[in-house]
């Protein structure tokens, strides 16, 4: 009797609207939490809402739009916890942003070890002249080293195996 009053909320492994959608009906659920989905994929919320509300589903973003907001991350993390700490602590977060990519182990590998911005603008260059190798002649990727399409596993459509994401162990100064 009681639950029927307290609002459930849906969780695991929504990383689509799709997903979200399908657990909403499936499960009657009140409302639907994100985790790690949101990590690699900040634009789950607003792509879910507009999803929900039209039926309409938005576009992922391009790589130039992900650097953007990746960069604009690691400016807050600058601010609020100062240069050298905010950096250090990003590097936790650039794989995340780096997994929707392509190739990406050069900006991963150089990434995970910076103290500064100047570190991070240094790998970012480096990295954006090594995945050239990657793109076509009008600069997008090419299909065959695009990431895979994002499915949520809720979805009914994503592989049964699930791939392994490394995440740095230890103290953060050792990342």
């Amino acid at each position: 009797q009681a639950v029927r009053q307290i609002p459930v909320i849906g969780n695991g492994d929504v990383t689509t609207p799709l997903g979200a959608k399908r657990m909403l009906e499936e499960t009657g659920c009140s409302g639907v939490s994100v985790g790690r989905g949101a990590f690699y994929n900040p634009w789950i919320f607003r792509a879910t809402a507009r999803y929900l509300e039209t039926g309409e589903l938005i576009a992922e973003p391009d790589f130039e739009e992900r650097v953007r907001v990746m960069s604009l991350h690691l400016e807050r993390n600058i601010e609020f916890f100062g240069e050298e700490r905010g950096c250090v602590l990003f590097r936790k977060v650039i794989p995340w942003y780096a997994r929707r990519f392509g190739p990406a182990s050069e900006f991963k590998k150089a990434a995970v070890r910076i103290s500064s911005r100047m570190d991070y603008e240094k790998a970012l260059c480096d990295y954006r002249e090594w995945r050239k190798q990657f793109l076509n002649g009008q600069g997008v990727l090419l299909e065959k080293f695009a990431p895979t399409k994002l499915e949520a596993v809720f979805s009914g459509h994503a592989p049964l195996e699930r791939s392994v994401i490394p995440v740095p162990q230890g103290p953060v100064e050792n990342w």
